[in-house]
């Protein structure tokens, strides 16, 4: 709307400027017309009167012609500034849809995971009443406390997911908060031999949401433990950079190969070639993504790497 009020002023001006020429016109016609009458117009005022009256008509014949190519090519900038504002709204609502499903069957997922460790707690306290070794006893409220961090883990998810609105699009520091989560799985990787390393080598802001680009490490980073516990390797990499306009996270690791037709079946909810869980990480880590304005694919199938995309925050 503000961009067409230019437009309309400036139409507006251009319509005076026309309407104060053809009354000039007219008067100067008038005048002429007068002397040529009285036998009067002589001279310059002769020469000026037959130039005017040959070509006046030509001049604004020419004049309506390109006017009226004009408002012809306006309508149709209007119509394909309308369609892309359409599609434009289309395409964010469609993120929102997706997002928000997204949101609703990661919260599913994590309460159903949820079921785990706290299993786990519950046999431990069950073992911890029949024991009656100190070194057993202290081991198993290590282990205990262990369970109860996981399942802390995803009530905190729970807490900081939003259901509404849009993502909190703010800048975040992704070397810092990838760090940071490096740091708390290495911990838990270390204890089954296995090593999370982060790369970065120059600082690099994102403008994202900090709670979903976290989830979706967090489900890449998942799915590589428990690769490596299924087979041989021992590593975990992320790596963190900047190509062009994208922050670009890579998550890989060496343990076995990825077995799937395509990529793409990766990404497919219930499928993805998975032999336990529901196969709903990817596909929600990817819509996360996409809400984000970003993409979640693999980048290469034979080397297990996943490529997150996140736009880069303005000034990077």
């Amino acid at each position: 709307m503000n961009a067409r009020k230019p437009r309309e002023t400036r139409l507006l001006a251009y319509v005076a400027v026309g309407a104060l020429a053809g009354g000039s016109y007219i008067l100067f016609d008038v005048f002429s017309e007068a002397r040529i009458g009285r036998g009067t117009l002589t001279g310059p005022l002769e020469r000026a009167h037959t130039l005017i009256d040959r070509t006046f008509p030509i001049l604004v014949g020419g004049l309506l012609g390109v006017s009226a190519h004009y408002l012809r090519l306006r309508a149709k900038l209007t119509a394909a500034e309308e369609a892309a504002a359409r599609s434009e709204g289309l395409n964010m609502r469609l993120q929102r849809v997706e997002r928000d499903q997204a949101v609703w069957v990661l919260v599913a997922t994590v309460l159903h995971e949820l079921h785990n460790p706290l299993h786990a707690l519950g046999l431990l306290l069950d073992e911890l009443s029949a024991t009656r070794d100190p070194a057993l006893s202290a081991e198993l409220v290590a282990r205990a406390r262990a369970q109860a961090e996981r399942a802390l883990v995803h009530l905190r998810m729970l807490r900081s997911m939003r259901t509404t609105g849009e993502p909190e699009f703010v800048e975040v520091q992704l070397d810092r908060l990838l760090r940071e989560l490096g740091d708390e799985v290495a911990l838990l990787a270390q204890g089954e031999g296995f090593s999370v390393r982060v790369e970065c080598d120059a600082p690099v802001r994102a403008r994202a949401d900090s709670t979903y680009v976290r989830t979706i490490v967090e489900n890449l980073v998942g799915n590589s433990l428990r690769s490596l516990r299924g087979g041989t390797g021992d590593r975990i990499s992320i790596r963190i950079g900047k190509e062009g306009w994208r922050a670009v996270v890579r998550v890989s690791d060496n343990g076995p190969p990825l077995v799937v037709t395509s990529a793409e079946a990766l990404f497919e909810p219930l499928g993805g070639g998975r032999r336990e869980g529901l196969g709903l990480g990817l596909p929600i880590a990817r819509a996360l993504a996409r809400a984000m304005r970003g993409d979640l694919f693999v980048e290469d199938l034979a080397e297990k790497t996943f490529r997150l995309e996140l736009p880069l925050e303005s000034g990077e």
